[in-house]
């Protein structure tokens, strides 16, 4: 019986990825890649290039932001229903540089039937932890029109 509920998940989380893929926009223009998805995990990566550098030449906070934010969608979503940040803590640690390639993870920690806790870590090529926070998500009913 477990191993059927696992299949389903990883089912569900396959067809989420799918639909998360080919439907943010903003992350794709951004550059980022979703690597992996499994119920209530999600992992992704962006390569900081001068497009995407602030004023410092420092990976622009809104970019790294955008990578959190697209892992915190992920786990949120892996479920096959509608998780909407409601909430959303980031603390930047250090900084990334251009041609860093940054990897982001995030973990749904807890979860009500109706609010989840996704904690997140971005990290650079080399392991350092550059920011690291906390999303808030509501589930929403596929049919629940109140997004």
């Amino acid at each position: 019986m477990r191993e059927e509920v696992e299949k389903d998940l990883n089912e569900v989380a396959k067809s989420s990825l799918k639909k998360i893929t080919s439907g943010d926009a903003f992350a794709k223009l951004v550059g980022t890649e979703l690597l992996e998805l499994q119920p209530g995990f999600a992992r992704a990566s962006l390569k900081i290039t001068e497009h995407i550098v602030n004023v410092h030449q420092m990976a622009h906070g809104a970019a790294i932001f955008t990578l959190a934010d697209l892992v915190c969608e992920a786990a949120g979503n892996s479920f096959g229903e509608p998780a909407i940040a409601l909430q959303t803590s980031i603390h930047y640690l250090a900084a990334g540089k251009r041609g860093d390639l940054l990897t982001a993870t995030a973990k749904l920690t807890d979860r009500s039937e109706s609010i989840g806790v996704i904690e997140f870590e971005v990290k650079n090529h080399e392991g350092r932890l550059l920011s690291a926070g906390q999303q808030i998500v509501i589930f929403r009913k596929r049919n629940d029109e109140k997004t």
